[in-house]
């Protein structure tokens, strides 16, 4: 019953993390109008790279923090499809998108799992130190 409770909390900790990028890049698509970016241009694809980029950290720290054991593998496991999204929406996207755009996604992606990662595994760095 354990293991099955374990198992259950793992999936609840990636599905809350997918929600969580979800969320994020909700609020990126309400902001700018509110602010005064206008759409299209270099300024909105900056806006939207930066909370694509904020949602991927997001999404790592909270499968990392909620994770009932092993945090890092669960914030890596999300990171990694992360990570395989971007390089197909880079691979299959790139040519509608400016090359500055599609570079800083994958050039990213490593900052999107150590500031995850760093951010969401501290419950348990703090647990054992205590």
């Amino acid at each position: 019953m354990a293991m099955f409770k374990t198992f259950l909390f793992s999936l609840l900790a990636l599905g809350g993390a997918l929600l969580a990028l979800v969320l994020v890049t909700t609020v990126a698509s309400w902001l700018p109008p509110l602010i005064g970016v206008h759409p299209g241009g270099a300024v909105q694809l900056g806006w939207d790279l930066a909370f694509t980029v904020l949602g991927g950290i997001a999404a790592v720290a909270f499968a990392s923090y909620h994770a009932p054991c092993w945090p890092r593998s669960h914030g890596v496991a999300l990171w990694l499809l992360l990570a395989v999204a971007s390089l197909w929406a880079a691979w299959d996207m790139g040519n509608e998108f400016p090359r500055w755009f599609v570079v800083l996604l994958v050039v990213s992606l490593p900052l999107q799992l150590g500031a995850g990662l760093w951010l969401g595994a501290r419950r348990f760095r703090t647990a054992t130190k205590a």
